[in-house]
């Protein structure tokens, strides 16, 4: 009798266990956040945890941040669902959706209430650069290959004044747009392209920025940085990411840390036909995207 009472007492026991272990919640695994490489990534990282809390607090699970060295390793992120949805410039999106089917949900708005942003030329206000043409046979720094406002606009609005880039001009990539200005700022280039509020962004780091720099050219409206998600993730998945960054993006907080990190007031429903802007500018430069690596 012992043993029977042994053995329904190991019964009970282990069903309690079972409906325990049944009632508990099964803790998901957070979404991955993809961020372009725009300045120091560990600062990044670190200033973006508040807007990460407050994504994940409304999509209902852990969200975690990620910056790839460049800004084909966010597509490639996308591409293989490490990142599950990411910020990135237009040009970087083209790309996620050309290789791996990625989708814009929404587009930037900036703190002008401009559906994009600008690129522009700069340059030191002492080089005795006054019109683009001067900057034939000088040296320029562009920030990625794959950057919007820090390759592709920049690189136009010099082919647009008759300087061929790869022949007239000695140009470099700095990796980052904080990088590039300082490179202008010590005088290592004579020009650089970047995206125009980049002056105010990074006064913090480079207090003479204002006094040495001077915007030379500034470009075509840009269409906004854009929240773009893997094809990897489920749709609900997708429209609970979209309908958070539109409600943190409504909210007084959330709004001044879009806005202090990204220049980024609000989003809208992204356009795709609005891209087509950025592939003109793409075949005036003979760029292939298919080939893009």
């Amino acid at each position: 009798m012992k043993l029977k009472r042994v053995w329904k007492l190991l019964t009970l026991l282990s069903l309690i266990f079972l409906l325990i272990s049944c009632g508990e919640k099964k803790e998901e695994k957070p979404l991955v956040m993809g961020l372009s490489p725009i300045a120091n990534s560990e600062k990044l990282l670190e200033d973006a945890a508040p807007l990460y809390k407050m994504l994940g607090d409304d999509i209902g699970r852990p969200v975690e941040g990620y910056i790839a060295t460049n800004y084909i390793g966010v597509v490639e992120g996308l591409g293989t669902g490490t990142i599950d949805f990411a910020l990135i410039p237009p040009f970087a999106y083209i790309l996620a959706n050309k290789k791996n089917g990625s989708e814009a949900l929404l587009t930037s708005i900036g703190k002008n209430d401009e559906p994009g942003y600008y690129s522009v030329l700069l340059v030191r206000t002492d080089s005795g650069i006054e019109k683009v043409e001067d900057l034939k046979g000088k040296k320029v720094a562009f920030v990625d290959p794959s950057s919007t406002s820090g390759y592709i606009f920049p690189a136009v609005i010099l082919m647009d004044h008759g300087i061929d880039v790869e022949q007239d001009v000695t140009y470099q990539f700095a990796g980052g747009h904080d990088k590039a200005l300082q490179l202008l700022i010590n005088g290592d280039v004579d020009a650089i392209g970047t995206y125009e509020s980049a002056v105010t962004k990074f006064a913090k780091e480079f207090p003479e920025v204002t006094e040495k720099v001077k915007v030379l050219e500034k470009s075509d409206l840009i269409p906004g940085i854009t929240l773009t998600v893997s094809s990897k993730v489920d749709e609900a998945t997708k429209q609970k990411i979209k309908d958070a960054f539109i409600k943190v993006s409504n909210s007084k907080e959330g709004q001044e840390l879009t806005l202090k990190l990204f220049g980024i007031k609000g989003f809208e429903e992204a356009k795709v036909d609005n891209y087509k802007l950025i592939e003109d500018k793409l075949n005036k430069m003979g760029i292939d995207i298919e080939k893009v690596k």
